[in-house]
C-alpha cells in the first residue's frame, strides 16, 4: 500500500517527520509557503520539496498536490499542516492507525481553547484506535448542534451573509455542476443554491487535516481540483476575470481558506464514511453539560445550539451576486437563523 504524506509548511520545524522519512511504502511531499526552505535532511529523503506561493494556507499545498499528481496519487493521501499538533495532539498516534482509516478520515481533534470543554473528551465516538478525533455534527448553516460555538455567528462574513443556507451556497459554488451555472444569470445561480441537496447527516471538522483514498479523490475529476485551486489562490480583485461570481471579490484568500475548512467534508461527501451517528451517540453527554443562558436551542440533533434554527430551513435567496448596492447583493433571508445584530 502506497501512502503519500502531504505537508504544507510555512516555517514550522519538521523534526516530527523523522519517523516517517524512511517508512516502507510512504512518500513525503512538502509544499513550502514561507521564505525559509525546509530542512535539507528532510528534502533529501522526501519525494518532493516544492516552493508554492503563500496563499490559501495549507489548502494551497493540498490542492497543488492533487492537481499535479492526479494520475499518480498514492492509494491513501494524508494531508497535514507543518505543525499538525495544534489541532491534532495525537497526530503520531493517528499516523500509526492507517490500516483503520475510513476512505475519508478526519485527523484532527479540537484547538487548544476548546479542549477544556467536557464534550470533546467524554464523547469518544469519533476516536480512532484510542487517538482523539472530533467530527462535528452541524446544520446546513454549518453551525454546531451539540455545543455552543459562536465563532460563525460573529466572525465569518460569509456565514453572516448566507446564514441557514451557507452549505448550499458553498457547495453550489465550489462543486455545483455544470460549473457555468455558478456565474450565470441571477435566477440560475439562485436556483442552484436552492436545489442543492443537503445530506441527512452533515459534518465539519476543526482544522484541515485528513486522509483520503485515491478512489475518493478521483471521485472528482481533475478539473474540479484545478478550479478549486484557482478559486482559492486568485486575488480577490481578479475573481470576476477568473470566471467566478463577482461576489467573491469581497473575500480574501485567507477567508476562502477558512471556508475550505468549513466545507471540505461536504465537498468530498465525507458523510458517507462516518460509520456512527455522531450526534445521536454524543447527545446524552452534550445535554448533561450546562448550557449558556443565551442558547435558545441547547444540545440536539435537529437544531442549532444557539439560535434553535432547524438543521434545514427554507431560506429565501435574494440578490444577483454581481455587486451593486446592498439591496442587490446575493444573500439569504432565513426564518430562524439570524446574526447577533438582527432582531
Amino acid at each position: 500500500m502506497t501512502i503519500d504524506l502531504v505537508v504544507t509548511r510555512f516555517k514550522e520545524p519538521l523534526r516530527w517527520l523523522e519517523p516517517y522519512l524512511d517508512r516502507p511504502g510512504w512518500r513525503l511531499f512538502v509544499y513550502n509557503t514561507g521564505k525559509k526552505p525546509p530542512p535539507p535532511h528532510v528534502c533529501a529523503l522526501a519525494a518532493l520539496c516544492r516552493q508554492v506561493p503563500n496563499s490559501g494556507f495549507e489548502w494551497h499545498g493540498y490542492l497543488q498536490h492533487v492537481v499535479d499528481r492526479y494520475d499518480a496519487l498514492g492509494e491513501t493521501t494524508i494531508f497535514v499542516q507543518g505543525d499538525p499538533f495544534t489541532v491534532s495532539p495525537d497526530m503520531h498516534c493517528l499516523l500509526n492507525q492507517t490500516a483503520a482509516y475510513a476512505p475519508v478520515q478526519v485527523l484532527s481533534w479540537v484547538q487548544q481553547a476548546k479542549r477544556k470543554m467536557e464534550l470533546f473528551s467524554r464523547c469518544q465516538t469519533s476516536y480512532l484506535g484510542g487517538c482523539r478525533v472530533w467530527v462535528e455534527p452541524v446544520t446546513a448553516a454549518l453551525r454546531p448542534m451539540l455545543h455552543g460555538d459562536r465563532w460563525l455567528h460573529r466572525a465569518c462574513r460569509m456565514a453572516k451573509r448566507f446564514k441557514g443556507a451557507l452549505f448550499q451556497f458553498l457547495y453550489s459554488q465550489l462543486a455545483g455542476e455544470p460549473v457555468e451555472n455558478t456565474t450565470g444569470p441571477a435566477a440560475v445561480h439562485r436556483a442552484l443554491i436552492t436545489n442543492t441537496h443537503v445530506p441527512r447527516l452533515l459534518y465539519r471538522a476543526y482544522g484541515a487535516q485528513f486522509a483520503a483514498t485515491r478512489a475518493v479523490l478521483r471521485g472528482r475529476n481533475a478539473a474540479f481540483y484545478a478550479r478549486l485551486l484557482l478559486w482559492l489562490t486568485t486575488p480577490h480583485d481578479d475573481m470576476g476575470r477568473a470566471g467566478f461570481l463577482p461576489i467573491w471579490r469581497a473575500y480574501t484568500t485567507k477567508e476562502k481558506a477558512i471556508l475550505m475548512e468549513l466545507s471540505w467534508m461536504g465537498l468530498l461527501k465525507a458523510e458517507r464514511f462516518i460509520k456512527a451517528d455522531v450526534c445521536a451517540d454524543c447527545l446524552a453527554v452534550a445535554a448533561s453539560i450546562p448550557r449558556p443562558p443565551d442558547a435558545k436551542g441547547g444540545a440536539s440533533c435537529d437544531r442549532d445550539f444557539f439560535t434553535a434554527a432547524p438543521k434545514l430551513e427554507a431560506c429565501n435567496i435574494t440578490g444577483d451576486g454581481w455587486g451593486g448596492p446592498p439591496s442587490f447583493r446575493l444573500k439569504a433571508r432565513c426564518p430562524w437563523t439570524k446574526n447577533d445584530d438582527e432582531a
